[in-house]
């Protein structure tokens, strides 16, 4: 029988075990992503589950899905579509799922045109 000690042992390190990657394939992830204004941007990443949850964050803000943020949910893959892009789209976005996070830098450039 396990003495209290070694027990006592045991659970402190399956306390202080890593935690589950909740993010795949990370490498693959496009995290600098340039656009041009008025077109759309595509942020997207690979999560461990199917049912793994995702926030979308742009500079700390939470996203919700609208017009303007499209949340998309397929398989393990998930992605944030920014619609009619403008110059206040430009900045930090955070995936973050069970407390870990992926950082992506998006980027707008050009200038509306009439003649476009």
């Amino acid at each position: 029988m396990a003495s209290f000690e070694s027990l006592c042992q045991y659970s402190l390190l399956f306390l202080h075990s890593e935690p589950t990657p909740a993010f795949i394939d990370q490498e693959k992830v496009q995290k600098e992503v340039h656009a041009v204004l008025t077109e759309s941007a595509s942020l997207s990443c690979e999560v461990a589950e199917d049912t793994t949850e995702v926030k979308w964050y742009k500079d700390g803000k939470l996203l919700i899905s609208s017009r303007k943020f499209q949340i998309e949910t397929l398989g393990k893959t998930r992605r944030l579509l920014v619609e009619r892009l403008e110059k206040k789209d430009a900045g930090e976005y955070i995936c973050e799922a069970a407390g870990q996070k992926l950082t992506f830098k998006l980027g707008v450039t050009g200038e509306f045109s009439l003649w476009h």
